[in-house]
């Protein structure tokens, strides 16, 4: 098994050198885009995803080098996480004091979800690693190979809020702790281009059909929209079918429950996903999918769009990419209500946090388990995390944000987090990977206009 974990280090250790040789790649080429959208997932088998570590290696790992291993016998905690975990300025001070020698591994996102698919062999799995919840950490929990971490978990349960806690949850024990801030999806827009169309960001679905016409009509991108990775396709259709019918459509879908598919809210959710597309609303309906992920940011910053549908991590992209815009320049927004839908408007859904869990098979599981109790709970990791730009999931943010740059963004998100009546994990993280895979698949087909919306529901249907 020791043989096994060195091979692994020593492969991991060579991809980062590699990515390290390489040329930088400048904004909006595939390892730039990879560095903006990390939270995200597609999934592969781990012989394509080693593939793909060599193809794009760019930023896409960072290795950290670890003093001699001192606490744990004959070794050390490998944690592995995406990227963006290191921009939190307060991750580096919890690794240094976790009196564990801690070896930090990051991913780009699809990177990322290719690894984590495959089973992994004992030994070549790391310690603890992050995750989304949803179906993959149930189906680990239910198969043994995630530690439980109820019983350190006293004072994460008394800090976070409520329905953060619950994500990382199976049958009623908790697998997972929160390690991103809470990632619900929103509108954002530039006020600029708003106060010029003498516009108020929409409020309603046809006051968002009519900003569409405005700004198409003003020569400008209603909708920035990264279509060529799929899921962000997928937001409009999860949204659409909330206002709809509620987010008891989409629970009866993820329960498996015979029928759910055919819901009416479905079918009328991706008609109104087409209506979008065929209104021009993320440009000219054959360029709807064309946008490589990274463009739709830089579309927003630079004027060329006027909104962008996204989770709340494209605020740190922004403030990150562009200062100046994301202080002065951007808006924010909850998603449109549906006129005569069923659904409450202060319904959230997106990621409610991203989790740090413990393998069950990690010859230190206790030592792994207090690490990331003391380190999700600890302030540095916490402020590090508004520093970021992120909304820490916590009951009392407000003490935090004093004089914060950041403190109108997270005051807004927070506020969303805590009066939603539901807040839904994305349908592509909720539901199993062979589901997930289809459903994205026919989304596309959805926005390139492929098939119809009742085509859609009935492969939907088939997958139950």
């Amino acid at each position: 098994m020791n043989a096994d974990r060195d091979l692994t280090d020593r492969l991991a250790a060579t991809l980062a050198e590699a990515g390290q040789a390489l040329p930088y790649a400048p904004a909006g080429t595939v390892a730039g885009v990879r560095r903006r959208f990390v939270r995200r997932r597609r999934l592969r088998a781990v012989a394509a995803a080693v593939a793909a570590l060599l193809a794009l290696t760019v930023s896409s790992i960072a290795l950290r080098p670890m003093a001699a291993p001192t606490a744990t016998p004959g070794g050390h905690l490998r944690m592995w996480a995406l990227t963006d975990v290191e921009r939190n300025p307060g991750l580096r001070g919890c690794l240094d004091d976790a009196g564990v020698p801690v070896e930090l591994t990051t991913f780009g996102n699809d990177t990322y979800q290719q690894l984590m698919a495959a089973p992994g062999a004992p030994g070549q799995r790391p310690d603890v690693f992050e995750n989304w919840g949803g179906a993959d950490l149930g189906r680990q929990a239910h198969a043994g190979t995630v530690a439980d971490l109820t019983g350190v978990a006293g004072d994460a349960a008394d800090l976070f809020l409520p329905g953060v806690m619950a994500g990382g949850q199976v049958g009623g024990r908790q697998y997972g702790l929160p390690v991103t801030g809470t990632q619900p999806i929103v509108l954002f827009y530039d006020k600029r281009l708003f106060a010029e169309a003498h516009l108020s960001p929409p409020r309603t679905y046809a006051e968002l059909l009519s900003a569409v016409d405005t700004f198409r009509a003003r020569k400008v991108t209603p909708i920035a929209l990264a279509g060529a990775a799929r899921w962000p396709a997928l937001m409009y259709l999860m949204y659409l079918t909330d206002r709809l019918g509620g987010p008891q459509v989409f629970a009866d879908i993820a329960a498996g429950r015979p029928g759910a598919w055919r819901h009416p809210a479905v079918r009328e959710a991706a008609r109104l996903t087409q209506q979008l597309v065929r209104r021009g609303a993320f440009g000219e309906p054959g360029d709807a999918l064309n946008l490589e992920t990274g463009a739709a940011t830089g579309m927003l910053t630079r004027g060329e769009a006027a909104m962008q549908l996204m989770g709340s991590w494209e605020y740190g992209a922004q403030a990150a990419d562009d200062p100046a815009f994301a202080a002065t320049g951007l808006g924010w927004t909850p998603f449109p209500s549906v006129a005569g839908g069923a659904g409450d408007p202060a319904d959230l859904v997106g990621v409610p946090a991203n989790y740090l869990s413990v393998d069950a098979g990690s010859p230190y599981r206790a030592e792994a388990a207090q690490f990331v109790a003391r380190t999700v709970t600890s302030d540095a990791f916490l402020d590090g995390l508004l520093a970021a730009g992120e909304v820490p999931a916590v009951r009392d943010l407000e003490p935090r944000l004093a004089g914060h740059p950041h403190a109108e963004f997270a005051r807004f998100v927070h506020r969303l987090a805590v009066a939603a009546p539901s807040f839904t994990l994305a349908w592509d993280q909720a539901l199993p990977r062979p589901v997930a895979s289809v459903l994205l698949d026919r989304t596309r087909q959805l926005f390139q206009l492929t098939i119809t919306p009742d085509e859609f529901v009935a492969a939907m249907a088939a997958t139950a």
